[in-house]
């Protein structure tokens, strides 16, 4: 997800999206995936390491 996904999901200005995924990158919830400062994209963690897990360790 980008800023703006996040922005235009919660109906709130970018800036405030981008407050909140950087508090979501502080507490580990968040990490970005682009390595570039624009238009970065960003993941939850924890829930694509369930989905890399085969089904039978779910």
């Amino acid at each position: 997800m980008t800023t703006n996904d996040v922005a235009d999901l919660l109906d709130v200005t970018t800036q405030t999206a981008r407050n909140a995924i950087q508090e979501l990158e502080a507490q580990d919830v968040l990490t970005g995936t682009t390595g570039k400062d624009r238009y970065q994209e960003f993941k939850a963690v924890d829930i694509f390491e369930i989905l890399d897990q085969p089904l039978a360790e779910r």
